[in-house]
């Protein structure tokens, strides 16, 4: 796949790879739902059917019949879900499927603004460390309670990250995420050097894991998170980045529709919004 093939190579995509995984992800949702399964698997691979660069009219009816009644349902009496992440999943599904209808919406906000640590940020529950990757996810699913404080913490920390021996490279798809373009300095020299880093960590196979050559190798989880990130900056990115990344997934996705990870439909659901929000970023910037 050549970036230069401009729309051919966004119909392929999502006609050969991308549409495979959304009508998997559907499937998924309908079946679990049933099975009871945790609210944030649910949300989140709904959200990658449907809550962010699609807009399929049918598959948003028919998702948001099964989706909404369960994820609403499980709402706690102090607004949120059971942690900071499931609860921004939560809220950003429902608010894109079925707008702020409502208290449910302001009470998670509500709940979300309570569990906020004193110098910003969120971590994996109220009582935790704060961490880029959920803050991150706050901010970029849940902008309405996003702060300057919560991405100064995200910056400070980052900017830890970039100066000690190892650097993950889905924090630095998280920290790309997290900054706000409208008010970011078009130089800002922690973008910049962090875009750079990201296409010098990609593994010579074009996917990415935790950082090059890590034992594990590239995984679709860390790839769909590093996607996910640079398409915000695609306008700043190597296009040759973006090219092997999108390669790599197309030839790792299994025949089914998945992408082999711990939890099939979390790393797919990653693997989805990084690839569709690369593909749409290059379509708008052509």
């Amino acid at each position: 796949m050549k970036l230069g093939e401009n729309s051919d190579l966004s119909k392929k995509m999502i006609k050969s790879t991308a549409s495979n995984s959304i009508n998997l992800l559907i499937t998924f949702v309908t079946t679990t739902v049933q099975r009871d399964l945790e609210v944030i698997r649910i949300a989140r691979a709904t959200a990658a059917a449907v809550g962010f660069e699609y807009r399929n009219k049918s598959i948003r009816k028919t998702i948001s019949g099964i989706t909404l009644p369960f994820i609403m349902g499980k709402q706690l009496n102090d607004g949120g879900w059971s942690d900071p992440e499931e609860t921004a999943w939560a809220i950003s599904v429902i608010s894109r499927l079925a707008g702020k209808k409502g208290g449910t919406i302001k009470k998670a906000e509500n709940w979300l603004n309570g569990v906020r640590h004193p110098d910003g940020g969120w971590g994996r529950h109220p009582r935790d460390q704060v961490r880029i990757p959920t803050t991150a996810l706050v901010i970029t699913l849940v902008p309405s309670v996003a702060t300057d404080l919560d991405r100064a913490w995200v910056r400070q920390a980052w900017e830890k990250d970039m100066a000690s021996p190892v650097q993950l490279s889905y924090k630095g798809g998280f920290y790309l995420l997290a900054v706000d373009r409208e008010t970011s300095d078009v130089a800002d020299p922690l973008v910049t050097s962090t875009i750079a880093h990201l296409a010098e960590d990609q593994n010579d196979d074009g996917g990415f894991g935790p950082w090059k050559d890590h034992p594990i190798g590239s995984d679709p989880w860390s790839t769909g998170v590093v996607l996910w990130g640079l398409s915000k900056w695609i306008d700043r990115v190597d296009p040759q980045v973006i090219e092997k990344a999108l390669d790599w997934l197309e030839k790792t996705q299994l025949p089914s529709g998945y992408w082999p990870y711990h939890y099939l439909d979390e790393g797919t659901s990653y693997a989805l919004i990084g690839a569709v929000s690369a593909m749409r970023a290059i379509e708008n910037r052509k």
